[in-house]
């Protein structure tokens, strides 16, 4: 069963800024994005609350994808496409804002999946959370 993204849109104005919070459903696949400020979140804002969201376990690039674009359809915004989503993944793995997780680490987890590729799942730098 794929995550389902409920966004909501707070009310609230915020001169020229913008925040969300990501919180957990009303069922386990449910992720619920709380937007607040006069501008939806870009890319990279999601991609961090997200993985936040997370915490440790963190999430594989296509399930990224996946929430971002179900969040812009819930909004009304165009589909991005998978390779710029997959260039944002690269630079922000370049700026160590997130890392790879280690493939025994994944493993032990048992997140390998179905997949017939191994997936590359990430998580947020440590330095970046302690000075983020």
């Amino acid at each position: 069963m794929s995550e389902r993204i409920t966004v909501e849109e707070h009310p609230r104005y915020v001169r020229k800024y913008t925040s969300a919070t990501f919180r957990q459903g009303r069922t386990p696949t449910e992720t619920v994005i709380t937007v607040t400020g006069t501008r939806g979140l870009t890319q990279r804002e999601f991609v961090i609350g997200f993985l936040t969201n997370k915490g440790r376990s963190g999430a594989y690039v296509n399930e990224m994808y996946n929430a971002w674009n179900q969040m812009r359809t819930a909004i009304n915004k165009p589909r991005s496409t998978y390779p710029g989503f997959r260039k944002l993944i690269w630079n922000l793995k370049k700026q160590e804002v997130i890392q790879s997780i280690p493939e025994a680490e994944i493993r032990a987890r048992g997140l390998l999946g179905e997949a017939p590729i191994a997936r590359s799942y990430y998580r947020l730098h440590p330095d970046y959370v302690k000075h983020g």
